[in-house]
C-alpha cells in the first residue's frame, strides 16, 4: 500500500518553513524510504520515489523531526534523535546536495509503524465512507457530478475544501494520482468518492476527497506474449478484434484459483441458465460488446463482489506465467489508438467464467471498480 505518499509529501515539502530565518544557501530536497543507516557516521541512505539512492548526512546541528500519523502540519512535528530513525521510515531531508549525497539542515520522518497505523486508519475510512462508481454526468458550474453506483445514481456535491485527484495513465494507486479539478472529469470515468455526508434516500453526497480516471476493461484470448518488451496481443472475446496490451512496471497480474473462478461463475450466472437450460458458452460472445455490465435473464448486476477486492488478496504473477491461448480480463487506460491499452491489472485463470457465457463475463467486468482510493488497497466502500 502506498496511500500516504501524496499526503506525507505535501507536509514534507513544507520543510522550508521550519528552517531558521537567516539567509540560507539554495535548498535541495530528497524524499524517500530509509534503506540503510550508518550510526557511526551519522548518515542514512534513502531510495527516492523515482528510484535513485541518496545518502543523507546528518550533522550535530541538523534539525531532526518526526511527523505524527495523520498530521500534515509541520509545526506539530516533534524533535527526535538520530537513533530514532529506522529502516522503512519515510524521510525527507532539506539541505545542500552534491552528487548522490545531501548534507541535511533539516530531516523529517514518518516512522514505519506510524505509516502502517495511518494506512489502516485511512483504509477503514474509505471502506466506511467510500462511494465507487462511474461518472454519469458532470456539472462544474453547479459544483456537482452524478455517479452510477450499482443500481443507484448519486448526485455528489463539492465544497471549497474538496480535494480532486486524477489517476495516472498507468496506475490505479492513489499515491500516483495528480491534483485535478472537477472541470477535468469526464462522463464514463471511474470515480471513488470519500464522502463527508451521504443521504441514501435522496441519493446525494458531499465529497471530501475525489479520485477518478479514464479506464477501459477488456476480456480476451491471448494470441502472443513478449515478456521482454511487455507486450501481450489478444483477440477480444466479444468482437474478435485484435487488442495490444502494454505491460509496464506498475502493471500487476494475478491468477484466480480454479475453485474461486468456479464460484464466481456460479454466482454471476444468469438465473434462467442456472438449471443448465440456457445457452451459456463461448458462442454467446459473437457480436456482443463488453457493454456496461447489464445482465440478462433477470440477473441482478450488483452481486456485492468486486474484483479489486479479490485481486488485492491474490499474489502477483509475472507475465511470463501467462500462456498463449488462455483467457484473461484486464483493466487499463486506453491509448490514442483504441486498439492499444496500457494494463493496470490483469486477471488470468478465468476459463470457468468464460465457459459460463458472455453475460457472466460482461456483468463481472462491468462492475469492476478500480481500487487505489485513500485506502491504498483495491475495492471497499459502497458499490
Amino acid at each position: 500500500m502506498k496511500i500516504l505518499a501524496t499526503t506525507v509529501s505535501l507536509a514534507f515539502f513544507a520543510l522550508a518553513g521550519l528552517a531558521p530565518a537567516q539567509t540560507q544557501p539554495a535548498t535541495d530536497r530528497a524524499l524517500g524510504a530509509v534503506t540503510a543507516i550508518d550510526a557511526q557516521n551519522h548518515s542514512v541512505v534513502i531510495k527516492e520515489d523515482k528510484g535513485d539512492s541518496v545518502m543523507i548526512i546528518v550533522a550535530d546541528k541538523t534539525f531532526l523531526l518526526r511527523l505524527p500519523p495523520g498530521e500534515t502540519d509541520v509545526k506539530k512535528a516533534a524533535k527526535i534523535n538520530f537513533a530514532d530513525i529506522g529502516v522503512g521510515d519515510r524521510l525527507v531531508a532539506a539541505g545542500t546536495k552534491t552528487g548522490d549525497k545531501l548534507e541535511a539542515r533539516t530531516v523529517m520522518i514518518m516512522s514505519k509503524s506510524d505509516i502502517a497505523q495511518q494506512q489502516q486508519k485511512e483504509q477503514e475510512e474509505w471502506q466506511k465512507r467510500g462511494l465507487n462508481g462511474t461518472v454519469a454526468s458532470v456539472a462544474p458550474e453547479q459544483k456537482n457530478f452524478v455517479v452510477t453506483a450499482g443500481d443507484k445514481k448519486y448526485t455528489v456535491t463539492a465544497t471549497d475544501k474538496t480535494d480532486y485527484r486524477r489517476y495516472a495513465a498507468d496506475s490505479a494507486e492513489y499515491s500516483d494520482s495528480k491534483p485535478s479539478t472537477l472541470a477535468d472529469m469526464k462522463t464514463g470515468d471511474q470515480v471513488r468518492v470519500l464522502w463527508a455526508s451521504k443521504d441514501d434516500t435522496a441519493a446525494t453526497a458531499t465529497a471530501e476527497r475525489v479520485v477518478y480516471g479514464t479506464f477501459t476493461r477488456v476480456a480476451g484470448l491471448i494470441t502472443s506474449i513478449n515478456a521482454e518488451t511487455g507486450e501481450i496481443k489478444l483477440s477480444d472475446l466479444f468482437n474478435k478484434k485484435p487488442v495490444t496490451i502494454e505491460v509496464t512496471a506498475k502493471s500487476t497480474a494475478h491468477r484466480l484459483p480454479e475453485d474461486m473462478a468456479n464460484q464466481i461463475a456460479r454466482r454471476f450466472k444468469p438465473r434462467d441458465d442456472a438449471d443448465g437450460g440456457g445457452r451459456a458458452g463461448r458462442g454467446d460472445f459473437a457480436g456482443r460488446g463488453a457493454g456496461n455490465g447489464e445482465g440478462r435473464g433477470g440477473f441482478a448486476r450488483n452481486r456485492n463482489l468486486d474484483l479489486s477486492q479479490i485481486t488485492a488478496r491474490l499474489p502477483a504473477i509475472p507475465i511470463s506465467e501467462l500462456k498463449t491461448g488462455s483467457a484473461i480480463i484486464l483493466t487499463g487506460t486506453p491509448q490514442a489508438d483504441a486498439s492499444h491499452v496500457t494494463a493496470v491489472t490483469i486477471i488470468a485463470g478465468i476459463e470457468p467464467i468464460v465457459t459460463a457465457g458472455a453475460p457472466v463475463v460482461r456483468d463481472l467486468i462491468g462492475g469492476w471498480n478500480l481500487g487505489g482510493g485513500g485506502g491504498g488497497g483495491e475495492g471497499g466502500g459502497d458499490q
